[in-house]
């Protein structure tokens, strides 16, 4: 056993046993039950401090570090619904209940710390507000990069959209596919048919209802089709508004088949999304009849929306203000 499992199972022992003693346990009265009542927060503390010294020691280090104390300078290589789906809920029920089972990487990077790998599980400590429970490794740059992707790999739960995405990034940062196959093990064609994947317009990916769900041929079959002319791209957002809310296999479905449509320039009345400023869906606006009807992304809260519902009123007597304005001005102007 290693000198730092060692220390987690003593701490384990010393903060059971003294809680036992404090509770009056059979098992730990008498002077042992009082004197580990009495000193196992010092016991604690130095416990802590061991771990603490030897973060800065070369090779694995296994410590608990303040979420803060870490920086998080790799590519994204998961969907922001990955940290909000039922997954991730259950992810911190049982950190919550059980505590961190499984190790984050790090590396250290002077007084700080830089994530290798465990995003959601330092999220999940974040949210609680507890240390995160790591294992400080020498990484470089590059290795930092291949312990991401093979823990990633290995992950049934990753899916090929974020893996696309993952390459993505590091293309447009000049990695060769050639590099990027050294790096992950994979074939060139493999590593191209990711970027297809993970190319794909962001537009066209914040009209679906879970881009995870795509796989490598889907990506291929959408690059195709958006090479296919003008504004087919906009034919496909109009055709994945309309089916706004729908399993993404038939949102894919009816974008293919708009894409091979006859080439037209989109409507003025055409769905559109609205996105906030990270260039996540808000909402989608579309025309239905005489009507125009906004449906809200799920992860928008219902306080939020009554809050801009009620506010509507005011928002269009602005915009009545400047538009008469706008004409008056028109109006100089033309005389």
């Amino acid at each position: 056993m290693r000198q730092t499992d060692k220390r987690a199972a003593l701490s384990a022992s010393i903060a059971a046993l003294g809680a036992e003693a404090e509770a009056g346990g059979a098992a730990v009265r008498g002077i042992v039950g009082r004197a580990l009542a009495l000193h196992r927060e010092g016991l604690l503390e130095r416990l802590k401090a061991l771990e603490s010294a030897q973060a800065a020691e070369p090779g694995a280090v296994l410590v608990r570090i303040d979420p803060a104390r870490i920086d998080d300078p790799l590519p994204p290589d998961r969907h922001p619904a990955a940290f909000a789906d039922a997954a991730f809920a259950q992810l911190k029920e049982s950190i919550a209940a059980h505590g961190q089972d499984t190790p984050i990487v790090v590396r250290a990077k002077g007084e700080r710390f830089e994530l290798a790998t465990g995003r959601r599980r330092l999220a999940v400590c974040r949210e609680l507000g507890i240390p995160v429970l790591a294992r400080v490794l020498p990484l470089d740059d590059e290795a930092m990069l291949a312990l991401q992707y093979r823990e990633n790999a290995e992950r049934a739960d990753v899916s090929a959209f974020e893996r696309g995405r993952w390459f993505a990034q590091l293309a447009e940062a000049g990695w060769s596919t050639t590099r990027l196959a050294a790096l992950t093990g994979l074939s060139q064609p493999s590593i191209v048919a990711y970027l297809k994947l993970g190319r794909l317009p962001e537009e066209l990916v914040q009209g679906l209802s879970d881009p995870r769900a795509l796989s490598l041929r889907d990506g291929a079959r959408l690059a195709a089709a958006l090479a296919g002319g003008p504004h087919v791209l906009e034919r496909m957002r109009e055709a994945l508004a309309a089916a706004a809310g729908r399993p993404v296999r038939e949102q894919l479905a009816r974008a293919l088949a708009a894409a091979r449509g006859e080439a037209r320039p989109p409507s003025k009345h055409a769905a559109r999304l609205i996105l906030d400023r990270e260039g996540r869906k808000l909402a989608t606006l579309t025309r239905s009849g005489n009507q125009w009807i906004v449906r809200w992304a799920p992860r928008i809260e219902a306080e939020a929306i009554a809050w801009i519902a009620a506010r509507l009123p005011e928002l269009f007597d602005q915009w009545r203000r400047g538009a008469t304005a706008g004409g008056r001005e028109e109006g100089k102007k033309s005389g």
